[in-house]
């Protein structure tokens, strides 16, 4: 549930930060409105921060559960991804840091993903939520 929150969290406030920062102050910009693009641009920065952490919160769920079901071979994977989510507060994907840090995520999610897809591990299959009938 958090890994689907994280998700949903980072979908929404990147593309706040996306619409402010880019569609609004971009479009503001060219109409040639003064002071107002720096807040336009703080706002993104916050919302940008938010979803950042969102992620963060997904990427270190998602390790956990997959470091439950498929053991200690996703954590260098897991280590990579966490790194490049700080790295990703600030630098974005503005070159150099930001195009580095995409690398990492890259590069990280590849381990997990290898896992997973391989099966091993314990492969529990997840318990249905609410009631569970048992025989009498």
């Amino acid at each position: 549930m958090l890994a689907w929150a994280g998700c949903l969290g980072y979908a929404a406030y990147c593309s706040g930060l996306d619409a402010v920062a880019g569609i609004s102050a971009g479009t503001v910009d060219g109409l040639g409105v003064h002071g107002v693009v720096g807040d336009l641009f703080a706002a993104g920065d916050e919302l940008g921060r938010a979803g950042v952490h969102a992620l963060t919160a997904a990427a270190a769920a998602t390790c956990v559960v997959l470091l439950r079901r498929h053991g200690a071979r996703v954590l260098p994977g897991a280590v990579v991804v966490l790194r490049a989510c700080w790295s990703f507060l600030d630098s974005h994907i503005f070159w150099p840091r930001g195009v580095f840090t995409m690398l990492g995520f890259a590069v990280g999610f590849a381990p997990p993903t290898l896992a997973a897809s391989r099966g091993g591990g314990d492969a529990r299959p997840a318990r249905p939520a609410g009631r569970t009938l048992t025989k009498s």
